[in-house]
């Protein structure tokens, strides 16, 4: 008889086991799965590392969601967008289709200015953490953010820095036809055309360009005290290397990411960057990310790894509060939202940029160290704690 019994509760155990309500296929389906889309020059090596910043950021999210049981998981989709109007399209025209829930980019102005109607139409939002023309962000559209200053605040700091710390009289500014190249070169320009003492040409090179020379002679010609070079990230290592081989004395200033950039043993003390965020390195959450990308990717992460996990960030963070992904409402919890990112707090105006953007000046020494030389708005960061 005991036998008997054993048996028969073996068998309900195995019919209990096979009821549909208690198999794992039914269990899954109650994780709720978002994609996000990354849009970036992403065969651009330095690129790269903005990827590995929002791919951390992705799996920083589900370990936290696995950890509070929650049913919310992310991915990542990344699409090569090459910096370029027609590619972005293309990419925007693929994410909408598979219905991702928000964007990180795209990654130039162009592409962020030629997809944004689509965007909006669909209903997608947009993260950006290199497009930095301000006009992206004032067009009366729902959909664009941005994590970093716009060109008109970087403009303004930069007249800063050339007048006052770089102590600039002659000023020779060297752009492309980019969208954001010549919106910065308009805002640059128009801020210091009337400083007293102070005067200010511009100099156009091509996209692709990577010989200088010719551009180096000009400045010498214009006997340059500070030359500001706002064309593209790629071709900033070689404009700085004819820097250092025409031996100019006339200091250097670059813009966004370029502290990443290496001369080897060369001292070119005159080289300065402007980077678009406050470094916390006294922060946990800064060094935490700083050590996983390292043993993650065995190299260290550039600028564009720290904005990209911004990004990626406060875009999972909106969902989250939103509890949605729709676009309309992932879009108004951005609007809400004070972000703790590695930065800083991020939060954003009316029309999606940054409400309080920072940036740090760097000063190139040599074996690849660029030290901080100040902070702007002036002081910015000094009595914050760390989030």
């Amino acid at each position: 008889m005991r036998k008997v019994t054993i048996m028969r509760a073996a068998w309900f155990a195995l019919l209990v086991c096979l009821q549909p309500w208690t198999m794992r296929p039914a269990e899954a389906e109650e994780v709720r799965q978002v994609t996000l889309g990354l849009s970036a020059w992403i065969t651009q090596p330095i690129v790269q590392s903005a990827w590995h910043g929002a791919e951390l950021a992705v799996e920083d999210a589900n370990a936290m969601a696995a950890r509070k049981k929650s049913s919310w998981r992310f991915r990542l989709l990344a699409q090569d967008d090459q910096g370029s109007a027609n590619f972005g399209v293309n990419v925007a025209r693929y994410f909408i289709k598979e219905k991702v829930a928000g964007v990180i980019g795209p990654w130039s102005s162009d592409a962020a200015m030629a997809t944004a109607e689509l965007y909006e139409a669909a209903r997608i939002p947009q993260i950006g953490f290199t497009a930095g023309t301000s006009q992206w962000t004032s067009q009366g559209h729902r959909m664009p953010f941005r994590v970093v200053g716009g060109t008109s605040e970087v403009g303004l700091t930069m007249a800063e820095v050339i007048t006052t710390d770089l102590k600039g009289k002659r000023v020779f500014v060297v752009h492309n036809d980019s969208a954001y190249s010549n919106a910065l070169t308009d805002e640059l320009t128009a801020r210091l055309v009337n400083r007293p003492g102070l005067t200010a040409t511009r100099y156009l090179v091509g996209r692709r360009t990577t010989d200088f020379n010719a551009t180096i002679k000009a400045a010498n010609q214009y006997q340059a005290d500070v030359i500001v070079f706002l064309a593209l990230f790629p071709q900033a290592a070689a404009f700085v290397e004819e820097v250092r081989r025409s031996g100019t004395e006339a200091k250097v200033l670059l813009v966004g990411g370029a502290s990443s950039l290496s001369f080897g043993e060369a001292a070119l003390p005159q080289a300065y960057v402007l980077e678009y965020e406050l470094a916390r390195e006294q922060c946990p959450r800064w060094k935490a990310f700083t050590q996983a990308y390292m043993r993650r990717y065995n190299a260290a992460p550039s600028p564009y790894s720290y904005y990209a996990y911004d990004a990626a960030s406060v875009l999972i963070a909106a969902i989250l509060q939103s509890d949605s992904t729709d676009g309309e409402k992932i879009a108004a919890s951005l609007r809400q939202l004070r972000h703790a990112g590695l930065s800083g707090p991020i939060s954003f105006a009316a029309g999606g940029a940054n409400a309080a953007p920072r940036f740090r000046l760097y000063q190139y020494r040599n074996r690849g160290q660029w030290q901080q030389v100040g902070v702007f708005p002036r002081g910015a960061g000094i009595n914050e704690k760390c989030q």
